[in-house]
């Protein structure tokens, strides 16, 4: 998986309607750009999106267990 150039993420962010400060878009492109190479190894060996586990976040249960 290639990395995103800059150029075809701020388009990207565009299509998406999210207006974002340059700042912003430059840490998302960092974020990205080490992201990448962990999502090109968790799909290796013809693994895709399907065979990875779904993911929630539930903020009105976390943090309600006694401690």
């Amino acid at each position: 998986m290639a990395i995103t150039p800059r150029e075809d993420m701020d388009a990207l962010l565009r299509r998406a309607g999210l207006s974002l400060t340059p700042t912003q878009i430059d840490q998302l492109h960092e974020g990205w750009t080490m992201m990448a190479p962990q999502l090109e190894r968790v799909r290796m060996y013809g693994r895709d999106r399907p065979a990875e586990p779904g993911h929630i976040f539930r903020p009105d249960v976390f943090g309600t267990e006694p401690v």
